[in-house]
Parts: structure tokens; sequence; C-alpha cells
């Protein structure tokens, strides 16, 4: 794509990360390991959904970009759950590894697969 409609798609992927951005920080802020599993959960979710929704034809590959890598990949930063594993570990190694990091990530892959299985 190349033209007014790539700078369009660009400047909405900006956009929707901003956003993003701005709902991550404030789910952090309140509860940092709760608001860092919220965010990530989240923007699985809705990556999840983009891509059902793509693959249906349902939305373009615009919106998919700006949705997709825009907003989903700014709820979803690695490194913010980085440093709430690296704090927990260091407070309490026991607990983290199944708290902080498995759950989680099994929360993320159950509902993309939820979401696939039901949806497409």
């Amino acid at each position: 794509m190349t033209g007014p409609g790539a700078l369009l798609t660009v400047v909405a992927t900006l956009g929707a990360g901003a956003l993003g951005a701005v709902v991550r920080t404030a789910l952090v802020t309140r509860a940092p390991r709760a608001g860092t599993t919220v965010a990530n959960l989240a923007g699985t979710l809705l990556l999840a959904l983009v891509l059902v929704a793509h693959g249906r034809a349902a939305i373009g590959d615009a919106t998919a970009v700006a949705l997709g890598v825009g907003l989903s990949g700014s709820l979803t930063t690695f490194s913010g759950w980085m440093v709430v594993l690296a704090d927990g570990f260091a407070r309490r190694p026991a607990t983290t590894a199944i708290v902080d990091l498995l759950l989680p990530l099994l929360g993320a892959v159950g509902l993309t697969v939820l979401v696939f299985a039901v949806v497409a």
C-alpha cells in the first residue's frame, strides 16, 4: 500500500498505539501485577478477535494493522511483564513462577484458543 492510504494507516496505528499505552499505564499504575495481567490478556483477546475478523474480511488491512499492531501491541508489552516478573522473583520466588508467569501465559493461550474455537 502506498500513497494517502498508507499514511492514514500509519497515523491510525500510532493513534491506536498511543491509546493502548494510556490504557496500559492507567491499569499498571493502579495495580502493577494485576494491571499488567489485565492489559496483556485484553491485548491478547483483542488481537485474536482482530485476526478472526480480518480472516473473515469483516475488517480491512488498515484496520487490522491499527488495532492489531497499534492497540494490541501497546497493551501487550513484553518489557512491562518482565519488570513485574523481576520484581516478583526478588520478593517471592516460590510463587512468582506460577502466579506471575504461568497463569498469565495460560490465560492468554486459553483466550486465543477460545476465540478461534468459538468465533472462527
